[in-house]
């Protein structure tokens, strides 16, 4: 197959998506000329470009289809439910012929009877027979070379059609639209000149010697340069939602005219985006969600009448990113799920005994929906009942790190929400030490770290039964000892030093995860697990850390389970002994710190965007400005506890210590102005109230915190980036 012939099918493919899209919304507006002008446009440009590759059988099937558009266009028809049904099936037909010439370089051997059926409806849609159709005007298309391609002009195209508007990107070689990935030339442009920024490092590198005084430099031109080169990747990589959510109008219109449903659909958030492989992964799952909610979630329009909703239900899809993943719901306004009809049939198929299942929650008894073999359904249908099948959801997800969530509420609607990673190559993580072993925590699901000394121990930690809980600004959060859970042997830890608790959430779940060690935050390659390790069922895969050691990728939600962690808001009901859920007092939120001997410092929490630990060689210096090299930026570091000359010290006596830098940016003015500030150590994040009282330092007020005086930097997005604006 010829190139022309490739990109010829990847454009009408992606036209026949915008027709998909443009028919069932013309259904719903019938007066938008915007929707009817693109969907002619579709076709018109299939039509005018298939005279002159030669497919025939192509050409014939879309000039009929060009025609009955051309009357609804200048108004001689109206829109109609039967119309827009013999376009959609017009759609299908162009699109099995453009796979057919992918798939076999030609559009068969012999006349499609289907074709000429499709032509006859559509005629008669029209008022006419197949007979009376125009002829075919001989296509004003001429050959153009690929320079003129590259600059997106293509002479002689038709007006407006998507052959004359080719943007300036690149197509893969299989046309296929699960193998063809559309990139800007721009971010093309950026990744060559970031290998040639590589090569010229590496050769800088190989020539200088690891002895070489600039070696350090290199070093770190090494890994800023493969810095910005994995983030343009995955840039390249990024698909919006919406080319997935897309599919869903067409898919939700026939499944209701089959069920006696009246559904529309809303989206929000298609910008959102995600990995093309990961989008790929998600469409099985999604897609049974879909089906599952308008066959089983909304109910008929009898059923919602007489329950007092409209007559049409609604299905919204909502893409959005939170905390470094991508999160997916769909959400009915259905009659949600019968909790004690699920109750009886897990009960009825040996799922749960009686006894377990008077004791459970309703969140709990949600839970059985994703057991293999689960159903409420009272039938056998052509579209899967809620719950059928949805283990099968879970897992396809939980393959790629994701995680699936569900709520429900009777008469109201149900809720299925999709948590997935934005990328499966390369996950931020922060590696810990428990038991003498490495571990890596995605910090898509870390929430904060806390430092407990060994001194204060028995005030924040209390018992209930054999629980072990953490007061965290005023709530108990359980705790679980990673080693004890793991049944790893304790190397002697320094009981003196305390405990570092990680602050983690998955799943509805919070909780705290206690470490012997935190060691550096890390972006580490995930490789598969082992079919052993995988039966542990505790780890989402593994990974080669800098240091040539392997640690295992600890999965958040599986541990959570595993260790009993209820999800929060009923652990917070279940204590029972008065002590939960006390209510943080108003006021604002602060990270607080160590930068000067025995005093506690703060920061507005809104203003810190990162937490970094970063060699103390990483740090360099111009006109006697401590400066850091930071994801492209160069951030001026304030250092009023003289942190880096209390380190520079210990570095001289032969060791490397590792730089704590809180990475500042001021939200009031969208994060544009950036810079670092270097602390001992990070304490504790809380809530607390600014003190009236005259200036304690200049730039600082008094704030009291867990009841105690704490200095506070003031107006940090303004006066004190004003003296870092002249060195950025």
């Amino acid at each position: 197959m010829d190139e022309l012939t490739k990109e010829f099918i990847a454009e009408s493919q992606e036209g026949l998506d915008r027709m998909e899209r443009c028919l069932t919304e013309l259904e719903m507006r019938p007066d938008d000329s915007g929707l009817l002008g693109e969907i002619f446009r579709a076709v018109h440009t299939i039509k005018g470009t298939t005279g002159f590759l030669g497919f025939d059988r192509l050409e014939k099937l879309a000039h009929a289809g060009e025609h009955l558009l051309g009357s609804l266009r200048d108004g001689r028809l109206a829109v109609s439910s039967d119309l827009i049904s013999g376009l959609l099936r017009l759609m299908d037909g162009l699109r099995a012929i453009l796979v057919l010439i992918e798939e076999t370089g030609s559009e068969g051997t012999r006349a499609s009877d289907e074709d000429g059926e499709l032509i006859a409806e559509l005629a008669m849609l029209n008022g006419q027979e197949p007979s009376e159709l125009p002829e075919i005007e001989a296509p004003q298309i001429a050959l153009v070379d690929a320079a003129a391609k590259v600059e997106g002009a293509v002479p002689g195209a038709p007006s407006g059609g998507t052959a004359s508007a080719l943007q300036p990107t690149v197509v893969t070689e299989k046309a296929s639209a699960d193998k063809t990935l559309r990139i800007d030339v721009d971010v093309l442009n950026r990744m060559m000149n970031l290998v040639g920024e590589l090569v010229l490092t590496r050769n800088q590198m190989l020539q200088s010697g690891m002895e070489a005084a600039n070696f350090p430099e290199l070093a770190r031109r090494l890994d800023s340069v493969t810095a910005d080169l994995r983030e343009t990747v995955m840039q390249a990589r990024m698909q919006p939602v919406g080319n997935l959510f897309g599919k869903f109008p067409r898919m939700v219109r026939d499944l209701a005219r089959t069920c006696g449903r009246e559904v529309r659909v809303e989206f929000s958030g298609q910008e959102t985006g995600l990995d093309k492989s990961l989008l790929e992964a998600i469409k099985d799952p999604l897609t049974h969600a879909v089906r599952n909610a308008v066959d089983h979630g909304i109910e008929s329009p009898a059923d919602r009448v007489l329950a007092g909703k409209s007559a049409e239900g609604c299905l919204r899809l909502k893409a959005f990113h939170q905390s470094g993943s991508v999160v997916i719901e769909i959400e009915d306004d259905g009659a949600g799920i019968p909790i004690e009809r699920v109750l009886q049939k897990a009960i009825e198929r040996n799922l749960v005994t009686a006894e377990d299942a008077a004791g459970m929650s309703e969140r709990e008894a949600l839970q059985l929906i994703f057991l293999p073999g689960f159903s409420t359904a009272a039938a056998v249908t052509t579209v899967s009942g809620r719950g059928v099948g949805m283990d099968v959801v879970r897992a396809n997800v939980e393959k790629v790190g994701g995680s699936v969530e569900v709520e429900s509420r009777r008469g109201v609607g149900t809720t299925l929400r999709l948590r997935v990673p934005l990328t499966l190559a390369i996950v931020p993580s922060l590696v810990v030490k428990s038991g003498g072993q490495a571990f890596a925590l995605p910090q898509s699901t870390l929430v904060e770290l806390v430092d407990i000394p060994e001194r204060e121990f028995a005030q924040v930690v209390q018992r209930i039964g054999s629980s072990e809980l953490y007061r965290l600004r005023e709530r108990l959060l359980p705790m679980v000892w990673l080693d004890r859970l793991l049944g790893l042997d304790a190397e002697n830890p320094d009981q003196s030093k305390g405990h570092y608790l990680a602050v983690l959430e998955a799943e509805g779940c919070r909780y705290g995860l206690v470490v012997d060690d935190l060691m550096s935050p890390e972006e580490i390659v995930v490789k598969p697990l082992s079919p052993v390790l995988r039966e542990i069922g505790l780890f989402s895969g593994a990974t080669v850390l800098g240091n040539g050691s392997l640690a295992l990728i600890l999965d958040i939600g599986a541990t959570a389970a595993r260790a009993g962690v209820k999800p929060i808001e009923e652990e917070v009901g279940g204590i029972g002994t008065g002590e939960a859920a006390v209510h943080e007092a108003a006021g604002a939120s602060f990270l607080i710190f160590e930068d000067r001997v025995r005093e506690r410092t703060a920061l507005p929490l809104d203003v810190v965007e990162r937490i970094e630990s970063v060699p103390l060689g990483q740090i360099e210096y111009a006109g006697g400005r401590a400066l850091l090299q930071y994801r492209g930026e160069l951030l001026p570091l304030r250092d009023e506890g003289s942190v880096l000359i209390e380190m520079e010290t210990a570095r001289q006596a032969g060791e490397e210590p590792m730089v704590t830098v809180l990475i500042c940016g001021d939200a009031s003015v969208g994060g544009a102005q950036r810079g670092g500030m270097v602390v001992r150590r990070v304490l504790d994040v809380s809530t607390g109230t600014l003190l009236d009282q005259d200036e304690a330092t200049e730039g600082m007020e008094l704030a009291l915190v867990k009841e105690k005086l704490t200095l506070v930097h003031r107006e940090f997005g303004v006066k004190a980036k004003a003296g870092w604006q002249e060195v950025a």
